[in-house]
């Protein structure tokens, strides 16, 4: 077995044996998880799979690799989590550790302070809650002071996104239900980071999330959820500047909505928390500016009942 330990001693090649562990993937799926580049990637696979750690199997134009046999995989797993317990982090920490690498752009850092999180059964709401939303909320601060510049902000906010897909990966269900959600940014937003968890957390209970991104024309929003009859349609709006097109999209998705095609209507973001009482009057069924008080009071009560009681 010392080819396992070898393997796992090199930080990429871990990733991917932890990503195994939750069964077989392709390349793009370990992409995916991983935020590593494709041709590492193979590369990692290739060697991995010259050793006999790893066997890949054809389905259909697809390749799938897995561990290749349960005794590796036992190896493999009593030494991730041996390397896990050893270095034990509470999300305090994560919060520091996350962010000061987001900023300096060290990507296996965060990666890997995501897996300790993973080994002590966090779950995605705590994850997003006490570690996403504490980083973003301490970029935006940094920024603000002038501690860091315009390019590390951005590179934090897109390793962050990345981390996400990897989050999200990790949590993924087989289990589906009926319900939809259409989510998005209308004109003039472009802050996706909150709405993006929540549609991670529609995802982890079985929903199907169209998930739009950033500003949205107001034509091509209504478009889809005509489309896709959702159960639910979600906005953000973080920016004071997409404030009036937050609100007409609001009316405008209001007057869409008929008996054959009801769905809950819901806001999140900063702006709409300053301007509750706008969005509220001009259609919307909730204001939600936190993923725990969204997954413990707003989507229970819409799955069950279809819309909460103004």
């Amino acid at each position: 077995m010392i080819h396992v330990y070898e393997e796992l001693a090199e930080t990429s090649r871990r990733q991917i044996l932890a990503e195994l562990l939750h069964g077989p993937r392709n390349v793009s799926e370990i992409v995916a998880a991983t935020a590593m580049k494709q041709p590492n990637v193979s590369s990692h696979l290739a060697r991995m799979r010259g050793k006999g750690i790893l066997r890949a199997t054809k389905n259909g134009r697809e390749v799938y690799y897995s561990i290749a046999n349960p005794e590796v995989e036992t190896v493999i797993a009593a030494a991730l989590a041996r390397r896990i317990k050893s270095t034990d982090i509470s999300f305090e920490e994560a919060v520091v550790l996350y962010g000061n690498a987001a900023v300096q752009g060290d990507e296996t850092t965060c990666s890997e302070t995501l897996d300790k999180l993973f080994a002590a059964n966090a779950s995605i709401v705590d994850i997003y809650q006490k570690l996403i939303v504490p980083v973003m909320r301490n970029v935006g601060a940094w920024y603000g002071e002038q501690t860091i510049d315009a390019a590390q902000e951005h590179m934090a906010s897109a390793i962050t996104e990345r981390m996400m897909a990897r989050i999200v990966q990790v949590f993924a269900t087989s289990k589906q239900t009926d319900k939809v959600a259409v989510l998005g940014c209308g004109p003039n937003s472009w802050h996706t980071i909150g709405l993006r968890m929540v549609s991670d957390y529609l995802r982890v209970r079985g929903w199907k999330t169209l998930f739009l991104g950033a500003n949205v024309p107001q034509s091509c929003f209504l478009s889809q959820v005509a489309q896709h009859r959702p159960n639910m349609v979600l906005l953000s709006c973080k920016a004071e500047d997409g404030l009036e097109s937050g609100l007409s999209l609001i009316r405008s998705l209001g007057e869409t909505r008929c008996k054959e095609n009801c769905f809950a209507i819901g806001v999140g973001g900063c702006c709409a928390g300053r301007h509750r009482q706008e969005f509220m009057a001009a259609g919307a069924d909730f204001i939600c500016t936190d993923i725990v008080t969204f997954a413990e009071e707003i989507a229970p009560v819409i799955e069950k009942k279809g819309k909460l009681p103004r």
